[in-house]
């Protein structure tokens, strides 16, 4: 597909570039991956906006003629190649607008619906990434809460894959904690119920009755004469519940490539010991006491991991975080951020050069004390990328359900998935930006109108297909080239130009790590689909299907057709089949 937004980049470079050269001014490469063109917000404005002239202004500042961004974008223009400009303007400080000239478009649309496939930018060159996601404690079944973070992880590593990362994809077994002792009892008594013994599940474990067919196994496996053991069913029961977890996972669409045991990876092998060896060598562990902060009523709130005993802190503050960590408290047992220093250290170790991990808002107190960790331990040959997610408040009846495992209230992925299917609940997860707030109302899911984002991009995907097969059986048109200069009407001109929008729109989503703009785009690409149908329904000369006009029907079957393909290719990055009847 061709990227009008690259070929104008291009353009630009070519003329700041000779500009540069007739002035002595040296212009870098790296200056020139520092502008932008971007899609107008205002169709008054143009087309395209490009900041050029203000990003790279002050390099000319010393020339008189030159030396603000209006006069650079003025002599920018001079040197612009226009054969698909229609007008050009400078606008404000020195942004240049372009009104393209519409066979641009039509060029665009033609070339898409001639390609087998459609050519993602190659952004990431090969680099490895290691994107752990979906990574919630192995002591229950998935819920709806955990489903926002693991859809959004998914479909991020889907997209980096199609831009040229080396993705693996990590699932990060979080079993050596005190939850799964919890866990454990828990299992044990359900394995005495199993027995026929009647007991009741205390306060402050684990009550779900998910973990009824767990209890039956572990009667299968080691009979009816167990002793409480917690270690001896530790690998059994934590292996179920992660069997589980990936069940449920596959039924959402979502398969990791590895799965990490932070006992058998991290604990058993000694990898923390090593790794806190490691920075005792590089003198950035010592053995002292967190200060608690003073105020004017004295002693104020004591912070993180505070003991009046000496523990061994990493001195995370000379890489930018507020305050020393703690990695072995003062009986000398590790803390859970050695074990996440270690992890870090067995990601650069296995090759990644970049980490992305989503979490939610409750770790946000993780972000500088991981980063520094990451720059202590990779010398800056790493990059560590946390994005932040909002927890999902489940609505039920208008209210809001608050969910728990320990009370055993909560709504599971699986329940969700059975009720409104595994591409609905993708595609309404990937609606909002991953840091607001998510309500996530099942009524409104299972609603079939415009307000159920998925169901309004499936139609118009559906009613694409729908045209097509009709303008088969009718008038047997089958794809080639069509003349698009007949696709004259505002709302066809409009609906090229959005499409052609598409490859910025995947570039920015990759570069941002922000999926919910790909979302947002085909609401609106089907939202201007749907009303140019509604206008053939009023005006029989807008119909898509003119049968004594066989040019003009051509041209719009060949527009109907970049239409499907690019909203089965956005949905097919949200691992969401497109559906050709509904």
């Amino acid at each position: 597909m061709l990227n009008i937004f690259i070929s104008f980049k291009e353009i630009f470079s070519s003329a700041i570039t000779q500009i540069a050269a007739e002035n002595s001014i040296q212009i870098e490469e790296k200056d020139l991956k520092n502008f932008t063109v971007e899609p107008t917000k205002d169709k008054s404005h143009g087309d395209l906006a490009c900041n050029i002239a203000m990003i790279l202004g002050k390099k000319f500042s010393a020339i008189e003629s030159l030396n603000n961004p209006r006069k650079l974008a003025q002599k920018i223009i001079e040197k612009t190649d226009k054969k698909d400009v229609e007008k050009i303007e400078i606008a404000g400080p020195g942004f240049i607008n372009l009104f393209l000239k519409p066979h641009l478009f039509n060029q665009v649309i033609g070339k898409l619906v001639l390609e087998e496939k459609f050519e993602f930018p190659n952004l990431g060159n090969g680099i490895k990434v290691n994107l752990e996601y979906a990574s919630p404690n192995p002591t229950g079944p998935i819920h709806i809460g955990h489903t926002r973070g693991a859809i959004y992880g998914d479909v991020l590593a889907t997209l980096l894959q199609k831009c040229g990362f080396d993705v693996l994809r990590e699932y990060y077994i979080n079993d050596a904690g005190s939850q799964i002792t919890i866990l454990l009892k828990s299992a044990y008594l359900r394995y005495l119920q199993a027995c026929g013994k009647n007991v009741e599940i205390p306060e402050g474990l684990y009550p779900g009755e998910y973990l009824i067919p767990i209890g039956e196994k572990i009667k299968e496996k080691f009979g009816k004469n167990l002793v409480e053991n917690l270690e001896k069913i530790r690998d059994f029961v934590v292996d179920a519940m992660v069997e589980t977890i990936k069940s449920d996972l596959l039924a959402l669409g979502i398969k990791h490539d590895s799965y990490f045991s932070e006992k058998k990876n991290l604990h058993d092998t000694g990898k923390i010991e090593k790794t806190l060896k490691i920075l005792e060598e590089k003198n950035l562990v010592y053995v002292g006491k967190l200060e608690a902060p003073k105020t004017e009523k004295g002693v104020g709130a004591l912070p993180e991991g505070y003991d009046e005993k000496d523990q061994t802190l990493f001195s995370s503050t000379k890489f930018g975080d507020d305050q020393d960590r703690v990695v072995k408290k003062a009986d000398g047992t590790p803390t859970y951020f050695a074990g996440d220093i270690a992890y870090v250290t067995s990601k650069f170790e296995r090759g990644a050069k970049i980490f992305i991990m989503p979490l939610g808002y409750d770790h946000a107190g993780y972000v500088k004390r991981l980063t520094a960790a990451v720059e202590a331990l990779t010398h800056g040959q790493a990059q560590l990328k946390i994005i932040l997610c909002q927890m999902v408040k489940f609505v039920k009846n208008g209210a809001p359900l608050k969910m728990s495992k320990r009370t055993g209230n909560f709504i599971t992925a699986r329940e969700v998935i059975d009720e409104v299917g595994a591409d609905a609940l993708r595609f309404i997860m990937l609606t909002r930006k991953n840091d607001a707030p998510f309500d996530f109302d099942l009524a409104k899911v299972i609603e079939q109108s415009k307000d159920n984002p998925i169901f309004y991009v499936q139609y118009a995907h559906a009613r694409c297909c729908s045209v097509l097969r009709q303008a088969q059986e009718v008038m047997g048109l089958k794809t080639g080239s069509s003349n698009l200069k007949l696709l004259a009407d505002e709302s066809e001109v409009e609906l090229m130009k959005k499409i052609c929008n598409f490859p910025r729109i995947i570039e920015m989503t990759a570069v941002n790590f922000e999926p919910h703009r790909i979302a947002f785009y085909l609401q609106e690409l089907a939202a201007e689909f749907h009303a140019l149908w509604n206008k053939g329904m009023e005006n029989p000369d807008l119909k898509f299907i003119i049968k004594d006009n066989l040019q003009l029907t051509q041209a719009r079957i060949c527009l109907i057709m970049a239409v499907k393909k690019i909203i089965a290719e956005g949905l097919g990055i949200f691992n969401i089949k497109a559906v050709e009847e509904m």
